[in-house]
């Protein structure tokens, strides 16, 4: 008797076992559990310009915020060229108010007595100028009757000729003074007025453009973040481009996990998930599906096992919504679908 009840009872407990095996089993079956890393946007600081770092101000794992500066590159050459700018902006200003405000007084005066002066040179010269002619003329008569040589009616007609390039230096002289003075009392005409209101706006953009090039040469932290590498360092010469840090963003936090292909129908944008990690095992954090690759592929082999290796499957990315300020980058995490 007693070795019936014996065994009635090893019979029940397999029978207990086989349903709750069934439905462990079924339930495991129904959940969809999936597990990943929690990742984060990494964003690259790279200059524009390149040069020599001549101070890095982060460390790594140092949390800063838009704006910081991160390093600074050599300047010298720059500062040069907005120095350049400016002043050719102060000359450029300087000469349009003077067409504006007319010619001073002390311009004209200057004015004057360069075609005074000229006049004057041009007055010495005449009478020397007749001179040399009649004596060449004198000559001329004197070689022809053979009473001079031909050596000297060169020599005098080569003075002669000299003579006249200096007044012809001397007309073209007064000529331009001239001009100038009456340049000057007429006013400034409006197209040159124009031209130079043009010259000025051009030397107040190179001006700015030079700003701009130097404030290139601080380089700053695009976002709020962690300092996750610092890639250079101090006295080091870099390209444009070159990756000075890497900048961890904390608000963006995110899982990829990967769905069959049997499942996909109960993925949906938007959707809301339930997030564990292990370093918080009594809480859930809620996430968001942000991304659902339209491409099948095999599944990473450091995600599934190796006999689902070979199953084809679709990565979702979910945002992660609550819980920023707990979860980290780098912690493996699981994700339920709800």
């Amino acid at each position: 008797m007693r070795k019936k009840a014996g065994v009635l009872v090893i019979v029940l407990m397999f029978i207990a076992l086989t349903v709750l095996g069934d439905r462990y089993l079924n339930r495991s079956a129904e959940t969809n559990l999936y597990s990943g890393t929690i990742e984060g946007t990494e964003l690259p600081v790279q200059p524009e310009l390149g040069g020599r770092v001549v101070e890095l101000l982060i460390q790594e794992g140092q949390m800063i915020k838009t704006g910081d500066i991160i390093a600074k590159l050599d300047d010298s050459q720059a500062k040069i060229s907005l120095d350049i700018a400016k002043s050719q902006q102060i000359q450029a200003q300087a000469k349009l108010n003077d067409l504006l405000g007319g010619v001073r007084a002390e311009e004209l005066r200057r004015l004057e007595h360069l075609v005074n002066q000229a006049k004057a040179n041009l007055s010495a010269l005449e009478p020397t100028l007749k001179f040399e002619e009649e004596t060449l003329a004198a000559n001329q008569k004197l070689y022809e009757s053979g009473a001079l040589s031909k050596q000297a009616l060169d020599a005098q007609q080569n003075k002669l000729d000299t003579l006249k390039a200096q007044y012809q230096g001397a007309q073209a002289s007064a000529d331009a003074a001239q001009a100038s003075l009456d340049q000057a009392q007429a006013g400034f005409t409006q197209p040159t007025i124009q031209a130079q209101k043009a010259a000025v706006d051009i030397a107040v953009q190179s001006v700015k453009t030079a700003e701009l090039g130097l404030s290139k040469h601080t380089i700053k932290s695009p976002a709020s973040g962690q300092v996750l590498y610092q890639n250079v360092e101090s006295g080091q010469v870099v390209n444009p481009g070159t990756t000075l840090a890497t900048i961890l963003n904390p608000d963006d936090l995110w899982i990829k996990i990967y769905i069959p292909g049997a499942k996909l129908g109960q993925v949906k944008m938007g959707g809301e998930v339930s997030i564990a990690a292990d370093a918080y095992p009594d809480k859930s954090f809620k996430g968001q599906i942000q991304y659902i690759s339209t491409q099948a592929e095999f599944t990473p082999k450091n995600v599934q096992t190796k006999e689902e290796r070979t199953k084809t499957v679709y990565a979702v990315k979910i945002s992660i919504t609550e819980g920023k300020d707990q979860l980290k980058a780098g912690m493996p995490a699981d994700v339920t679908l709800e």
